[in-house]
């Protein structure tokens, strides 16, 4: 059932290259020997457009969910690279406080230069502080000019 399943899956010429396999194994690494590719230009594609990103004219939101997608992209071809041990010497929570403090770095830099005041007001806190932090008062500063800029508006329109 579940060769059928994966045969019906594929396009019309790659079902027919595999669908003599004895059994679903040796069908998935036939597959596997074929299709499989190899991870590193995708990481270099993900790891390009992460330094190449910024924020432009996106929305604080939109700027931040960009890059969180491309940050979980890399996790997720990165996986191998992912410590799963049990640690006492406290190792492994500051190499993942360093991953986060380079991210809201990374986030950070790509800011527009409206930004500039709130962006150095969380560089100078210490501890740094944590993305999600740094992204509610991004938030705050964004819908707080967006409501100057509509007084401001509001206001000019009045004038004769």
């Amino acid at each position: 059932m579940v060769t059928y399943w994966i045969l019906n899956s594929l396009s019309k010429d790659i079902a027919d290259s595999v669908e003599y396999a004895n059994n679903i194994v040796e069908l998935w690494r036939e597959l596997e020997d074929c299709y499989e590719q190899t991870n590193g230009a995708r990481l270099y594609q993900i790891q390009k457009e992460i330094n190449d990103m910024s924020q432009g004219v996106l929305d604080i939101i939109g700027y931040y969910t960009k890059l969180k997608k491309l940050w979980e992209e890399l996790d997720t071809l990165s996986e191998k690279t992912h410590c799963s041990c049990t640690c006492t010497c406290g190792a492994k929570e500051n190499m993942h406080k360093a991953e986060q403090d380079r991210r809201l770095i990374q986030f950070l830099m790509g800011l527009n230069k409206v930004y500039i005041v709130v962006r150095g007001s969380i560089l100078m806190m210490n501890p740094l502080s944590t993305l999600a932090q740094a992204f509610s008062l991004l938030i705050q500063d964004e819908k707080q000019r967006e409501r100057s800029n509509q007084i401001t508006k509001c206001f000019l329109s009045l004038l004769p």
